[in-house]
This record gives structure tokens, C-alpha cells and sequence, in this order.
């Protein structure tokens, strides 16, 4: 069997930077899709924190687009979207700092741009 010296070899003809711009699409995913839900399940704390876990009778299953929640007071609604809002990005940074500088940095020890 003879080789070819047209053969495509993806590691010299891809361009770099498109697996970066992979594994930081797939990061935020995962990032946001967990802190998505952490904080829809989190949701009945964040109200006992301000004061507001009363307003409702039962929290399960309840986000902030659910129309139970839609139907509150628009004051005790806002609250507990900000505080959600802080938590979410909270989260969010969180996982997206700890993948880049500690499981990328410090245990696989990869250059974040390298």
C-alpha cells in the first residue's frame, strides 16, 4: 500500500484558536446550564434570606418564570431576582474561574492561551 502526500493531518491544517473557542463554548455551557439550576432549586433560601418565604405556599417547583411566581408583588419579585441574578453569576464565575485557573492551570498544567 503506498501513501499519499496529499493526506489531511487536522493537527497542521486546523486552525489553533478553534479549540479554545471550543472548550470555552463547551465551559460557559456547562457553567451556565449548572447555575441554571442550582439556583432554580435555591430559590426558597434566597426568599427565607430576605425575609419573603411566606408569600407562597409551597416552592417546589417554582423558578422565576413560573406563573406562581410571576404573580407576586413586584417588589418582593424584584428581590428575589436580584439575588438570584447575583447567585446565578455567582455560580457561574465560579466554575468558569476554577476550570481555568485551577483544574486548567494548576492540575493540567496548560497554559490558559499557550
Amino acid at each position: 500500500m503506498v501513501a499519499h502526500d496529499n493526506v489531511h493531518i487536522p493537527t497542521e491544517s486546523w486552525p489553533n484558536w478553534t479549540w479554545y473557542a471550543l472548550e470555552f463554548g463547551i465551559v460557559l455551557a456547562i457553567s451556565l446550564v449548572i447555575g441554571w439550576k442550582i439556583s432554580d432549586q435555591i430559590l426558597y433560601n434566597v426568599a427565607s434570606v430576605l425575609g419573603h418565604s411566606e408569600v407562597l405556599e409551597s416552592w417546589v417547583g417554582i423558578s422565576v418564570h413560573s406563573t406562581e411566581f410571576k404573580a407576586l408583588d413586584d417588589v418582593i419579585e424584584g428581590k428575589i431576582v436580584a439575588m438570584s441574578n447575583w447567585i446565578f453569576y455567582g455560580i457561574v464565575g465560579t466554575i468558569f474561574g476554577a476550570w481555568y485557573l485551577v483544574i486548567r492551570g494548576f492540575i493540567l498544567k496548560k497554559k490558559i492561551l499557550g
